[in-house]
């Protein structure tokens, strides 16, 4: 085992430098660890502050399962206040209709559509013109795309992130370093020994290594490391506390999600005795829905507890005079698992900070908290279902009909019903007497008035007209003008949270490109298809993140329609936008300048006429002259005015000055300058042969003076 270990631990100083100090557990890099302060039970502390915390979010989260149940369409649900518990509403009599007209679903999926028609583009801006940061900018932005990609976050985005943070209001992202995942590049195996085994722990492999019991054989596996994103429901996050505007305002976070105690030996190499943990489970409803005449065997979430598991909680401290560094503490049950500095420099300027990215759909000011349009929708939706319901038992008690029966006026063996064919027997009374029956008056007018305004407050309050909904106009809206107001409407409506996402996008792209700057040690491949579907590869390293300034390409896309963008084209096509550079009064550049001022940096490629493959010509012709001595070569085919003009722009930056100072500076520059004058040389060539054939192609002016 030891032997092992320290071929692991000799193949990682080759990789990261040696004497570099590795932190165990995977979270290397960045500032020393402080002393951790035993002095208090760690797990005692972060036990008695999860207790609290889940106390004082106990209403918040209550909320959420009722959005939850209205959402899936049990509706005759209520929170009790003393008991903090939602509680079924019991029917009142055995007639009354227990019907759901669920318009809050879908308002709910309405918006849901819309938010995940368009999935944010992450774009790093460079920090200035200089081609350096140009550049860094550019390998930024791939890795940004790639990363996306590679995590499968388009899935999440429409699976996890968007419906979370509709119905609950609010969602997290949550964006780690995973050791064990990345390209491998090392393994190595030996036999077990019986007396290592015993004595051996998964925790004592030093950082990106991986031990393995396979067969008999001692595994070792060291990865490159990776990102690894999750989405995070509200229901695993516990702050501080409940009224603080961001993650960021937040003194400490725990992370709390049940597991199975052979999953947490497995990851920290500790036995944990498993604890009480609720699950959400199914429950059969027992004072029944539906109609007079029959009830609906339907469902609602109840708590349920799971066998074998524990609850892990990652504690997350701020920085402080205690502890400049943080704490980052996990314990399960009674057991501290790990105890040290917060281990992810994702802060401004290189600092410690939560790795947490809070999403809402509607803030709510001073509240840690997010607004559900689900939440605002429920008091509709309740006086909704009431008014339907009531409608229904009115048509019942008219269809059934009742009776007035005079004291003895029907025989011993009749029943009044309202059956076909049936015969009512009845005495005749001295007064005359008879069954007979009752006369209803004609449904109030004030019924179908007051379901009409309960649909227009539905679209007040969620900002989803029948529009959006139905694809069809509201009743009574006929003009085209009214038809584009509540479009736009709706817009400005669903723009608000597309704006929430697109802001919260932007900090998760800027942790992605900070992780990758703080673990990111030895030189890394790149690979992505570019617009002309040509494979560009990238070497790089951390040194190359030079900035994260993130911006989300597409953001006023997030709440646009495909009809929107329709229009948005057929705009562009009158305007001339994507007509020839030959018959257009735009040049390339300008058209590139104008698509990008518009957001629609997807759309500039589908007129590229090869500029972009002779620059990006030209670059390689000069990065393989200076990295490795490859002489460029003129070809026939290449557009010599844009590779004169793109090695003179290179021979402009400030990274060209510094290799002019070395040694080998002098002669590239001669080397390039003869590359240049062999470009024009060849130009003039081109013209000289184009006058030429325009010349041979002209018409022979007759001789005057022959011709009389």
């Amino acid at each position: 085992m030891a032997n092992l270990m320290g071929k692991a631990v000799s193949m990682l100083k080759s990789l990261t430098g040696v004497g570099k100090q590795l932190m165990p557990g995977g979270f290397g890099g960045g500032q020393p660890p402080d002393k951790i302060d035993f002095s208090e039970d760690l797990a005692q502390f972060v036990n008695a502050e999860f207790a609290r915390r889940q106390t004082e979010r106990r209403p918040f989260e209550l909320q959420w399962r009722l959005n939850m149940e209205f959402v899936n369409g049990n509706q005759y649900l209520e929170i009790n206040p003393h008991t903090m518990a939602i509680e079924e509403i019991p029917k009142p009599f055995w007639w009354t209709e227990r019907e759901v007209f669920n318009q809050v679903a879908t308002i709910a999926e309405t918006r849901i559509s819309r938010l995940t028609r368009q999935k944010p583009l992450l774009k790093t801006r460079p920090a200035s013109v200089d081609h350096g940061d140009q550049s860094a900018a550019r390998i930024s932005s791939m890795l940004l795309a790639s990363a996306w990609h590679d995590q499968e976050m388009d899935q999440a985005y429409n699976d996890l992130y968007i419906p979370w943070m509709e119905v609950t209001g609010t969602v997290f992202v949550k964006t780690v370093w995973n050791k064990d995942k990345g390209r491998l590049i090392f393994e190595d195996s030996q036999p077990i020994n019986p007396e290592e085994e015993q004595t051996s722990n998964v925790n004592d492999a030093p950082e990106k290594t991986q031990v393995v019991f396979n067969h008999g054989q001692e595994v070792i596996r060291v990865y490159e490391g990776d990102l690894e994103t999750c989405i995070v429901p509200p229901f695993e996050i516990y702050p501080d506390s409940s009224w603080r505007d961001d993650v960021k305002f937040c003194d400490s976070i725990i992370h709390a999600r049940a597991y199975h105690v052979d999953e947490i030996k497995e990851m920290y190499g500790q036995v944990v005795e498993e604890e009480p943990v609720d699950a959400i489970t199914l429950q059969n409803i027992t004072s029944g829905l539906g109609g007079l005449g029959y009830n609906s065997g339907s469902f609602r979430s109840s708590s349920r507890r799971l066998r074998n598991h524990a609850i892990v909680k990652e504690y997350y401290e701020r920085p402080s005079a205690k502890y400049p560094h943080g704490r980052f503490i996990v314990v399960a049950g009674n057991k501290t698992l790990h105890s040290g500095p917060l281990p992810y420099m994702i802060g401004e300027d290189g600092k410690p900070a939560f790795p947490f990215v809070r999403t809402v759909s509607i803030k709510k000011a001073g509240c840690f908290w997010g607004v559900s349009v689900v939440e605002r929708c429920i008091p509709i939706q309740r006086r909704y279902n009431a008014l339907r319901n009531r409608k229904a038992e009115y048509l019942n008690l008219v269809a059934i009909g009742q009776w007035y029966e005079p004291e003895g006026s029907l025989s011993d063996d009749t029943e009044l019903n309202n059956a076909p064919g049936n015969r009512i027997r009845y005495k005749m009374t001295p007064n005359g007497g008879k069954p007979e029956p009752v006369q209803h008056p004609n449904l109030p007018s004030s019924f179908e008035n007051e379901i009409q305004t309960l649909l227009s407050e539905f679209t007040a309050v969620s900002g989803v007209s029948e529009l959006s909904r139905f694809s069809e106009a509201p009743s009574g809206v006929k003009s085209g003008v009214a038809l584009s107001i509540a479009n736009e409407q709706d817009d400005t409506r669903i723009g608000l949270t597309a704006s929430n996402i697109a802001n919260a996008m932007q900090q998760m792209g800027k942790y992605w490109l900070r992780l990758y700057r703080q673990f990111v040690q030895e030189p890394r491949v790149l690979r992505s298809v570019g617009a002309a579907r040509l494979v560009e590869v990238k070497e790089w390293t951390a040194s190359d993140l030079k900035s994260d300034d993130v911006i989300i390409e597409n953001a006023s896309a997030l709440a646009e329609t495909p009809s929107q963008r329709r229009q948005m084209v057929f705009d562009l096509l009158a305007q001339g936008l994507f007509n020839k550079p030959e018959v257009s009064n735009l040049s390339n550049e300008a058209r590139q300048k104008v698509f990008s001022l518009l957001q629609y940096g997807d759309w500039e490629s589908g007129w590229d006429d090869g500029t972009e493959l002779h620059r990006a010509r030209a670059m390689r012709e000069l990065s393989l002259l200076i990295d490795n001595g490859v002489m460029p070569q003129v070809k026939s085919y290449d557009d010599h005015d844009i590779h004169v003009t793109q090695h003179n722009l290179m021979r402009l930056q400030a990274d060209y000055e510094e290799i002019l100072a070395t040694p080998f500076g002098p002669m590239i520059d001669q080397i390039i300058e003869m590359h240049i004058a062999e470009h024009r040389q060849a130009q003039q060539m081109m013209e000289l042969q184009e006058q030429m054939a325009a010349m041979a192609g002209m018409p022979m002016q007759p001789d005057i003076e022959e011709s009389q």
